[in-house]
């Protein structure tokens, strides 16, 4: 019997086999928004190389290198001490102590398991402790997140309330699942030890977005329920009485606007006093403030405006508002209006056309949050002045009561020269350096697309094509796959889509991404992944293979015209011998494959372990996918 070795004709790979890929979840749809200039060029650092290019040595230290930001943030807020935390989808918390500046994560290693955090939580009186709510239930940290113990395990946490006025009692919003609307209560007594199902007669079909306990009495506790990122209940509010054991609905102008909330916020300056906005039956029209002196009891319209309320902790007469879903410069709701006469009079401090966006030029860049609008703006218990932003992408604040915001994921080092400041939640899909010119590297990923490096990772430049990524624009996208040619300086191909299950477009460019030209005639309407290229081949007429819809595909001129080598129905990637052109491999769900002949039509054996397979068809970010993800010849032999 033949061996695995010889089947192998002494080629060593390395095949990586993904097992039960739970992939990304799936993008949000991008909304209708507005482009927004990035501001000037003010250098923060010098662009200094990131990665040592000598050959890494036992002890090296490794560095993270990305433009910044990059995918989906829940919510973000501020604790007593200033330090910042924001719940990424896929990276767990990332955690600030030089008020954005820079970055660092709370992960596995420091104890947080879970990598979906969907809610935070700050105890008002001892800068140590805030929680994490999660995907897996709520973990607590009492050195500011240098470490963090789960204390609920289980259910999905969208937001955490500590008492004011007494810290030991700690409210949740828990729902069964990810994607229920099933959300209850629970409570801790014990400063968030141990927690206890508390609500009893909530209606059914609720998703919590927000809490907000009293800081003057403990039993006294409010929530926000509406349309979150996975799951959505009816837009209103309640209120309990006792602890979150029994609660009633907060009825404002029933006649007018029956239960669509927009938000609801409680002064601290004077607790009594509960705010509230509301949603237009138009979208496109004004909805509402309210305000009630008894704590939900009686109300009173206070202006035809509505937003997220943002209240000043010592001024019961200054008040914010700011619509999260109207950040258009042509929208006249953009922007941060403001009261100082306790919502007699109004005026506009800023507009959405003058805040920071980092490298972003999209018109998108301050959306609402996907998990909800009433979590997209968070407070900072520290300062009054401040307020925090997240978005599907992004992280941004502003530090002067709202006349500027800020980004906090990236600085730029040089024009259009970009580096993260360690806000990196993001899904990268392909990589590759040129061997002709060392310092250009190539990233591709989910959501933000191509990016590009002249200076071996030092700084980034953005190299998606406009025409290729939908309603991004150019500023973001959808990148699978790169490659970049062995001989030939700023030769290189990359595949781009407006999402990562819509069919790609092959591009080719000439000089390292600065322009591309479509190409791939003959690749079927599918995403592009896994590119490969011969060494052998002419280096005026590439022989390329990548593989489209579970097939695999060649190209012998560049990549200008292909057509179907190996009719594989389940390869997702491909890989060709450094020194033995003939030698071609494919693998996805179907295993890893081998042509001995160039990849000709009809050379193609399976010569994978059974274990390299898997019983999910599809491409690999489908959920339970197993295969083969990679597949990297010996680069020595």
């Amino acid at each position: 019997m033949t061996s695995l070795l010889d089947r192998l004709l002494s080629t060593s790979l390395l095949v990586t086999t993904l097992v039960a890929c739970a992939a990304c979840a799936p993008p949000q749809p991008v909304g209708e928004e507005s482009p927004s200039p990035a501001g000037d060029f003010t250098p923060t650092t010098s662009p200094q190389p990131l990665i040592p290019q000598a050959t890494a040595t036992p002890g090296a230290v490794w560095q993270s290198t990305n433009p910044g930001g990059g995918g989906a943030f829940a919510t973000v807020g501020a604790g007593p001490s200033g330090v910042i935390i924001a719940a990424s989808d896929l990276s767990g918390a990332y955690r600030s102590l030089d008020r954005g500046q820079s970055w660092d994560v709370i992960g596995s290693y420091r104890g947080l398991t879970s990598t979906h955090v969907s809610g935070i939580g700050f105890d008002p009186t001892d800068p140590a402790i805030l929680y994490l709510g999660t995907d897996d239930g709520i973990f607590r940290s009492h050195d500011t997140g240098e470490t963090v113990q789960q204390v609920l395990s289980g259910g999905y946490v969208t937001d955490i309330a500590v008492a004011a006025s007494d810290p030991r009692l700690v409210y949740a919003a828990y729902h069964s699942e990810w994607d229920s609307d099933d959300g209850h209560i629970y409570r801790s007594d014990d400063g968030g030890l141990t927690w206890e199902p508390v609500s009893v007669d909530l209606p059914p079909g609720l998703r919590i977005l927000k809490l907000i306990v009293s800081p003057r009495d403990a039993d006294v506790v409010y929530l926000l329920s509406g349309e979150g990122r996975f799951a959505s209940g009816p837009p209103a509010a309640f209120r309990s009485m006792d602890g979150g054991v029994h609660w009633e609905p907060i009825s404002v102008a029933p006649g007018r606007v029956p239960g669509r909330v927009m938000d609801i916020a409680l002064s601290r300056a004077n607790p009594s006093t509960l705010y509230l906005t509301t949603y237009n039956i138009e979208p496109d029209l004004y909805g509402y403030l309210y305000r009630s002196e008894d704590g939900g009891e009686t109300w009173e319209e206070v202006t035809h405006r509505a937003g997220i309320i943002w209240l000043h902790p010592a001024d019961p007469r200054l008040i914010r508002l700011i619509d999260v879903g109207a950040q258009f410069p042509w929208d006249e709701r953009n922007g941060v209006w403001e009261s100082t006469d306790g919502g007699a009079t109004w005026r506009q401090v800023s507009g959405v056309e003058d805040w920071d966006t980092g490298w972003s030029r999209a018109y998108f860049a301050y959306e609402a949050s996907f998990n909800g609008d009433a979590r997209t703006l968070g407070e900072d218990l520290s300062d009054p002045d401040a307020l925090l932003w997240a978005t599907g992408q992004w992280i941004f604040a502003t530090f002067d009561g709202g006349r500027r915001f800020q980004n906090l994921f990236t600085d730029q080092v040089a024009p259009g020269r970009w580096r993260s400041r360690g806000l990196d939640n993001v899904v990268m899909f392909g990589f590759t350096v040129s061997e002709a010119a060392p310092d250009d590297i190539y990233l591709g990923y989910f959501d933000i697309g191509c990016w590009r490096s002249r200076d071996y990772g030092a700084s980034w430049q953005n190299c998606n094509h406009p025409d290729y990524t939908g309603d991004w624009e150019g500023q973001g996208g959808n990148t699978t796959t790169l490659l970049a040619d062995p001989s030939r300086a700023g030769v290189i191909w990359t595949a781009q889509a407006a999402s990562w299950d819509e069919p790609g477009t092959l591009l080719r460019s000439s000089d390292g991404g600065e322009t591309w030209e479509a190409v791939g005639a003959g690749l079927p309407p599918a995403p592009l992944m896994g590119l490969s290229l011969d060494r052998a081949s002419p280096e005026d007429s590439r022989t390329l293979f990548l593989a489209a819809a579970g097939d695999v595909y060649v190209s012998h001129d560049d990549g200008y015209h292909w057509s179907r080598a190996f009719k594989c129905g389940g390869c997702r990637v491909t890989a060709v011998d450094r020194f033995d052109g003939a030698l071609v491999y494919a693998g996805g769900e179907r295993g890893l494959w081998r042509s001995t002949e160039g990849g000709a039509v009809g050379t193609w054996e399976s010569v994978g372990l059974p274990e390299m397979s898997g019983e999910v068809s599809g491409e690999v970010w489908e959920w339970g996918w197993e295969g083969v993800i990679s597949i990297e010849p010996d680069p020595h032999r």
